[in-house]
């Protein structure tokens, strides 16, 4: 009797023992990587795929230090969370399983600059973020505010949506538009965006809103070329020639009279501003600068609008421009 107790105690103190070893050897496997890094596991990504991805990131060496963490993953989670995470140096093993399986992403931060157009966007999205159908239609295109967010990698086209209307919406609150303004909302923002191709030296942006408030006030056609580029679908062209000019689609503002249909790019916040606090002029011409600065000359008539055109299409010829 007594030497069977011996025996079950000392299987008790073995296993005792054998549990401490690998509970410290849980505690004390930590990853291999030095520097932060951020990883991205999409949807479907089975444990196997988990492995080869901590590998290639040189965050888990073959041996113990995989089979510790496939053992604790085994026991602890059942499914792999989509998402991006960033691994800390020299995380645990028990840290890093309880972090995938919690899903407690890393935001990855989206920087939403001067895009043309929906397609442009969307194209962006779909490059930066998990999911693939990011669609945003035309009539959407002017919620979306220029900034750098933080995002979800797993975010989805509802959910990015909903943000950025709940970000317009602050945006609006902040414009403080008076009920006497002759634009619509809408119209501020288009109007803005094209004072936004036209320059991007922010200290004329509002005399060049002045000049198409005064031609929309006049009836006049905007003769834009911001928009005739938008039209033909070509943002690298310096010299607009009549072949532009003739191209007919509604944001051809040379062939049709008032704000074309919708933003030709999202503009930023000084652009709109410039719209809300245009000044009072009598401008109702302007063109770029010969002196090829990204400055402008403004002018009340044609005469003297001509004047400082042929200056400008003088300098192009000088440099080569066709």
């Amino acid at each position: 009797m007594k030497k069977r107790t011996k025996i079950i105690l000392g299987i008790l103190a073995a296993l005792v023992l054998l549990g401490l070893v690998v509970l410290l050897v849980n505690l004390t496997t930590k990853t291999r990587n030095t520097e932060p890094t951020r990883i991205f596991l999409p949807e479907g990504t089975t444990q196997e795929a988990l492995i080869d991805t901590l590998h290639v990131h040189s965050i888990l060496e073959e041996g113990m230090n995989t089979t510790v963490f496939n053992f604790q993953f085994s026991i602890l989670s059942s499914t792999v969370r989509p998402g991006s995470y960033i691994i800390s140096p020299h995380m645990s093993a028990l840290s890093l399983v309880r972090k995938l399986r919690n899903g407690q992403q890393d935001p990855i931060r989206l920087t939403i600059g001067k895009f043309r157009t929906p397609e442009q966007l969307n194209g962006y999205l779909k490059s930066k973020l998990m999911h693939e159908d990011f669609d945003i239609p035309l009539d959407s295109f002017h919620l979306v505010r220029p900034n750098t967010y933080e995002f979800y990698w797993t975010v989805s086209p509802e959910q990015f949506m909903k943000r950025m209307r709940k970000e317009y919406d602050t945006f609006v609150l902040s414009l403080h538009v008076t009920p006497s303004h002759s634009l619509s909302l809408q119209d501020i923002i288009i109007l803005a965006s094209i004072v936004e191709e036209e320059t991007n030296h922010n200290p004329e942006k509002p005399l060049i809103a002045s000049v198409y408030l005064n031609r929309l006030k006049r009836g006049i056609p905007l003769q834009a070329d911001p928009t005739v580029k938008y039209a033909v679908g070509d943002f690298t062209l310096r010299r607009i020639l009549n072949k532009h000019l003739a191209v007919e689609s509604p944001f051809n503002t040379y062939l049709h009279t008032g704000l074309p249909p919708a933003p030709i790019c999202l503009p930023s916040d000084a652009s709109v501003d410039a719209v809300l606090k245009a000044p009072e002029t009598d401008y109702l011409y302007f063109c770029a600068s010969d002196k090829m600065d990204g400055t402008h000359r403004f002018a009340v008539t044609l005469a003297e609008h001509n004047r400082n055109a042929a200056a400008f299409h003088r300098a192009l010829n000088a440099l080569g421009i066709r």
